[in-house]
């Protein structure tokens, strides 16, 4: 049985996580357009320094916005509301390309470490189902499951082999 003050503590860890996940992938965004902008065969940024190429055959990761509770993917924008799919999603992508355990995902998302994983498993449903709907149905074929985990694979190419389990 957990206390009051670990509860607390447990939720300001979560909010912590998801902001510094946001700022993240803010900075990934930010650097993407600065590599996209100096792509070309003449940088526009005016300074004289090599720039990489960005590798258009891996995508970035969903942008996930807890103010509106909306993902945006691929130019695509989705209101998912305060649902246990938006904080789902929000999880899988903190730990893109890792697998998580039902496990965790329980206790993290649904609060619950005697829920049974067929509600996991129908909550990742009705995720990918919204997804689809939305136009983005890429993002939704990206959550895998395997063996009593899942992962947003953001991989060209998945494979179970090389990715890697992850805990809170």
């Amino acid at each position: 049985m957990t206390t009051e003050p670990d509860r607390r503590l447990d939720v300001l860890c979560r909010q912590l996580t998801e902001n510094i996940m946001g700022a993240a992938l803010c900075a990934q965004e930010i650097a993407s357009i600065v590599r996209e902008a100096c792509s070309g065969d003449g940088c526009s940024c005016g300074r004289e320094h090599a720039h990489p190429r960005r590798d258009r055959s891996v995508p970035g990761r969903p942008l996930l916005d807890e103010a509106t509770l909306s993902v945006v993917w691929n130019g695509r924008l989705l209101h998912l509301g305060h649902t246990q799919g938006f904080w789902l999603l929000a999880r899988l992508a903190r730990s893109a390309n890792q697998y998580v355990t039902h496990l965790d995902l329980l206790q993290e998302i649904w609060d619950d470490e005697f829920t049974d994983t067929a509600v996991l498993r129908a909550g990742v449903r009705r995720l990918r189902t919204k997804l689809r709907h939305g136009g983005m149905g890429d993002l939704a074929d990206a959550i895998v499951g395997h063996h009593g985990r899942y992962m947003l694979s953001l991989n060209s190419a998945p494979s179970h082999t090389e990715v890697t389990a992850s805990a809170h």
